[in-house]
């Protein structure tokens, strides 16, 4: 069943108006008729079943039954990740939403590959967020995880939450799955393909981010990413 996020608190009963987009996804792209009952998401991550109704234009939504359910993640993940090249980056934001993170945070380190430029940032990040959006609604999600615009290395200290940790391995480091407290909100910061310079680690480490390790093998940069947020998350229901 096809899920849609709406900009707006819902209640039951009430009729609300599809976006230009959403209303031609539905009647052109999946070709719903009158009567299709789909799933809405609401600006408070409250869903609903509604029923469509299509006119010259555009699509109309009743609002017929709440869902009880919950899917979001009980660890609340801020994925800080060095921009990557290309549909690697898109595969990551994709996958990485399918896996529960909430807040993705790209950032520009010494040995990252992607320069970002000034004048196509905005029209990327819209990009991404639809990326995001797609992702969401795919997986059920009932709220789409944010992303900022791409920050300098030391600004990733402004993004920490309660336990902090940067993809490195140390002698002695580690793994992510073996952390034993409980975990509420973490940030997890993973390097570029070059790896970090010892002065990001040093920097990072002073200010209050442990090194950790992914496991024994030698990740790509988006696979460390998606390795980190289902590992995060699998913590997250053991101590449910």
């Amino acid at each position: 069943m096809q899920q849609y996020f709406v900009n707006q608190k819902l209640i039951l009963d009430m009729e609300v108006d599809m976006t230009q987009e959403q209303s031609h996804h539905i009647s052109t792209v999946l070709r719903m008729t009158d009567g299709k009952i789909i799933r809405l998401a609401d600006l408070n991550g409250f869903l609903f079943y509604g029923s469509i109704q299509i006119s010259k234009t555009g699509v109309r939504v009743k609002v017929i039954q709440a869902i009880a359910e919950q899917r979001e993640s009980k660890v609340n993940i801020t994925l800080a990740v060095a921009l990557i090249k290309g549909d690697r980056w898109d595969w990551m934001l994709e996958k990485a939403t399918e896996c529960g993170v909430s807040k993705i945070v790209p950032f520009i380190s010494s040995r990252c590959v992607v320069k970002d430029k000034p004048e196509t940032a905005q029209r990327k990040l819209e990009r991404y967020r639809k990326i995001l959006t797609e992702a969401a609604e795919q997986s059920y999600r009932h709220t789409v995880p944010a992303i900022t615009e791409p920050v300098s290395f030391k600004q990733l200290v402004e993004h920490k939450s309660l336990l902090n940790f940067i993809a490195y391995e140390k002698e002695n480091s580690r793994y992510l799955y073996d952390i034993p407290d409980e975990i509420s909100s973490v940030t997890i910061v993973i390097g570029p393909e070059g790896g970090f310079s010892d002065d990001e680690v040093d920097y990072l480490t002073n200010h209050g981010f442990t090194s950790i390790s992914l496991g024994k093998r030698i990740f790509r940069a988006e696979t460390a990413a998606i390795a980190a947020c289902i590992m995060l998350d699998t913590l997250g229901e053991r101590h449910d």
